[in-house]
């Protein structure tokens, strides 16, 4: 095992953390988002355990499995409570992303150009 291998790790791990701040619109997403996101972050803890032959690092990667348990049950309580209170899971009132929305709008106003005859 290399070093490249955690490279990709890292990306993956930021990949999926610019997802879940750009593309969530209801809360399941959310959860299982960051679900995925503690998945790798335990993966990449795993691996540099086992690389630099580190107890402590082993041990924390058990510390981020219950933590990730423990977010996983609030989590779904919460989810719970919001399908309750509001009969929905979304976060947001409209069911657009606001960034989809303003990125469409820009597109828009980019193909209306005058186009100027010489």
């Amino acid at each position: 095992m290399n070093f490249g291998d955690l490279n990709i790790l890292f990306f993956l791990f930021f990949l999926i953390l610019f997802s879940l701040i750009i593309n969530i619109n209801t809360a399941l997403n959310l959860l299982l988002t960051a679900e995925i996101l503690w998945i790798t972050l335990y993966v990449i803890t795993l691996l540099i355990g086992f690389i630099y032959d580190n107890l402590n690092v082993l041990s924390l990667t058990f510390f981020f499995l219950v933590f990730s348990a423990i977010e996983l049950g609030i989590g779904l309580i919460l989810l719970l409570i919001q399908n309750l209170i509001q009969r929905s899971i979304n976060l947001n009132d409209s069911n657009k992303n606001i960034f989809k929305f303003t990125s469409r709008f820009i597109n828009k106003l980019f193909i209306n150009k005058i186009k100027w005859k010489l």
